[in-house]
């Protein structure tokens, strides 16, 4: 049976990502599967790393551990947290808080790791709104990263992080995008990247 958080990740990502039209419904049905267990999986990594996080800092802060029930609350606390950060940046793209940096990586080899987003980016390939969730775009290269900069230098990172990949995006497509900010289709593309980073936010 899967983890309902699980199926209300899955439920966020497939509306969100929006799998592209032309797979057919037994492909889009693996990828989902796919997905599925990959996120089930860093899920329950985060779990168990929060829930050790909670746990040795109640002892720091009180010198024992904490009584059964308080623990418990603890943990339920950490889980709830494990999947909030899977969703913000399996979802949205964002990336974790800082005092998550310490976080191990999923415990997956780096050919089978390299092997599942090259598998994942093939997917939205033809996706002209694939730059909206990142995660499904090839990296940028350094060419469009200096345009980007001299294009959007004053924005916030998050503005930043989906505007380049927006222009890999027109840019692998051979489709038009601005050049400078003097360009017609500079006021478009901005207008998208704060709706797009508003979204995100929630806001």
């Amino acid at each position: 049976m899967i983890d309902p958080a699980v199926q209300d990740v899955m439920k966020l990502y497939l509306e969100h990502v929006e799998l592209p039209p032309e797979l057919s419904p037994d492909d889009q049905q693996e990828f989902a599967e796919r997905e599925s267990e990959r996120i089930a999986e860093r899920i329950d990594n985060m779990k168990v790393y929060l829930q050790e996080q909670v746990l040795a800092r109640y002892v720091r802060e009180n010198g024992h551990p904490a009584p059964y029930m308080e623990q418990v609350g603890l943990i339920n606390q950490a889980w709830a947290q494990a999947t909030d950060y899977v969703i913000a940046e399996e979802i949205y793209g964002q990336d974790l808080p800082a005092e998550m940096e310490a976080y191990p990586p999923d415990q997956e080899s780096p050919d089978r790791e390299a092997e599942r987003d090259a598998a994942r980016i093939q997917v939205h390939r033809s996706d002209p709104e694939r730059w909206r969730n990142p995660l499904n775009c090839a990296d940028p290269n350094r060419p469009t990263r200096q345009l980007m900069k001299q294009l959007w230098a004053d924005r916030t990172p998050t503005f930043r992080y989906y505007a380049v990949h927006l222009l890999a995006a027109r840019i692998e497509d051979d489709q038009p995008y601005p050049t400078s900010p003097n360009h017609p289709l500079f006021p478009s593309f901005t207008s998208q990247l704060d709706a797009r980073v508003a979204e995100a936010s929630g806001t």
